[in-house]
């Protein structure tokens, strides 16, 4: 490349990088160094959490059949109940299709920058052949002029394993979500209650 196209190409890229391109839509004014800036995530009974229609499909791939990874609808909701000081925590329930729920309890943290990463723990006995140990990972994101926690996250056990991704969308009792849940056919309450959160 000549000296020429090179400033060009940097010249692009600066524009690109000030107009916020190829980056987490971050909100501006906040120090990046005050975990509280996602403090309400946990405040007033906690925030819930789900996966929208459009990123329902997972993968599951068992030891068995390694060549066939095969497609599974995961709906997943979280109630994150608190929040200290960039640390969540909350009960989730886990619809894997064809799967029995699982109940879960989520301990994360959140970075003040937006950086997410949670650890899934089992709170019930696991079903043969479930996938037991989960961990997720993403960044919060601005979506739809909403945050969301865009994550990926792996189950596995001996046989068997999920890999899933998903913008989690928050759901209030105002949103259509709280009644009817995509891929189930049950509320973010009664979902919930199967796991003891009420």
């Amino acid at each position: 490349m000549t000296r020429r196209s090179l400033c060009g190409l940097a010249i692009a890229l600066a524009s690109l990088a000030a107009a916020g391109w190829g980056m987490p839509a971050v909100a501006s004014g906040h120090d990046l160094q005050d975990s509280s800036r996602w403090s309400w995530l946990g405040e007033q009974g906690g925030t819930y959490w789900y996966v929208p229609p459009e990123n329902l499909q997972a993968f599951r791939w068992e030891t068995a059949t390694p060549q066939k990874a095969r497609s599974v609808d995961d709906q997943t909701v979280w109630h994150i109940q608190h929040y200290e000081n960039g640390y969540i925590f909350g009960p989730l329930v886990v619809k894997f299709a064809r799967i029995p729920r699982l109940c879960q309890y989520l301990i994360g943290s959140v970075t003040p920058d937006g950086r997410v990463y949670i650890s899934f723990n089992a709170v019930e006995a696991i079903p043969a052949g479930t996938p037991s140990l989960t961990t997720g990972f993403g960044q919060m994101v601005r979506s739809d002029g909403q945050w969301t926690f865009n994550m990926q996250m792996a189950s596995g056990s001996a046989t068997s394993q999920v890999t899933h991704w998903a913008f989690m969308r928050q759901c209030t009792p105002d949103d259509a979500c709280w009644t009817a849940l995509p891929g189930v056919n049950q509320s973010v309450p009664e979902l919930l209650a199967e796991c003891g959160d009420t």
